[in-house]
């Protein structure tokens, strides 16, 4: 049978949605505007949908650097290695597109909350170790997320918008979180019901460039092992498995490139990208 559009809004009904939009997506004004636009248009048909928007900065942050000071960005398996330069200029960058997205937000009449830096009172992180002999700078570790807090503020608002900047918790300095991180930190602490990561990456693939639309943790050991995973798809994947582990129920890859890849991914049953789910249907 093939389910209807009321169902699949039905089930979202009084759910959370924790979305992350890449940088790249936030540097292109159509595509971001398609992704409000579709976020707008779930809140209106779905009743108490509530929705975190989590945005990277990364594809700014490297042109940046590399325009003002003649830095290539240093990366290991898709994080960055951060410097005290990196979070100055990641605070301006970040801080635009906040304003940004809190605009285009409102233009949309969506009651939004956007939050500048994450601070303990909504998630608690640690500046990360020296791991095998890197040190990763001024990168954070999430310890805590404080669901109670962040649910206060759906009282009032439907979506609320933040950075992967956070505090310190013991320092208070600004720390550099990967966004994915962040954004699967909140979609397990929030009990949400989807975790979607929207880029410019429409789906995984396989080796023939085909879409993988279903992946569970065998396929994706699977796709590891076939070396399809790599670079800043393995953070996301990494995340995407986490998350399943701990109470999502499905993590969605999507690309903000196209129009309403947003609601065609949750409103139909073929969707338009790859599904993380306790039991893969594909490949």
């Amino acid at each position: 049978m093939i389910k209807s559009q009321s169902f699949y809004q039905s089930i979202l009904q009084n759910s959370t949605l924790v979305v992350k939009v890449s940088g790249k997506i936030c540097d292109n004004q159509k595509s971001i505007e398609n992704v409000i636009g579709d976020i707008k248009e779930l809140l209106s048909s779905i009743t108490k949908l509530k929705v975190v928007l989590v945005f990277g900065f990364g594809r700014q942050l490297d042109n940046y650097m590399k325009d003002i000071h003649q830095i290539e960005p240093h990366k290991i398996n898709g994080r960055r290695i951060t410097s005290q330069d990196d979070i100055e200029a990641a605070k301006k960058i970040s801080g635009q597109i906040l304003i940004d997205i809190f605009s285009l937000s409102s233009r949309y009449n969506i009651r939004n909350f956007p939050i500048p830096i994450s601070k303990k009172d909504f998630i608690a992180a640690k500046k990360r170790d020296v791991v095998e002999g890197v040190d990763y700078g001024q990168v954070g570790d999430v310890v805590s997320v404080d669901a109670l807090e962040i649910q206060k503020l759906f009282k009032e608002h439907d979506m609320i918008i933040m950075p992967s900047l956070v505090l310190d918790k013991n320092t208070a300095d600004v720390l550099n979180v990967n966004a994915d991180t962040i954004a699967t930190e909140l979609a397990v602490n929030l009990s949400a019901s989807k975790l979607i990561f929207i880029s410019d990456v429409p789906f995984i693939k396989d080796l023939n460039g085909d879409r993988i639309s279903s992946v569970d943790e065998n396929v994706a050991k699977k796709l590891f092992d076939e070396k399809i995973i790599s670079d800043g798809m393995v953070v996301k994947v990494e995340n995407s498995l986490k998350a399943l582990n701990q109470g999502v129920q499905k993590i969605h890859i999507i690309s903000g490139e196209i129009k309403n890849a947003l609601l065609t991914e949750l409103e139909t049953e073929e969707g338009i990208g790859t599904v993380f789910q306790k039991q893969s249907l594909d490949y």
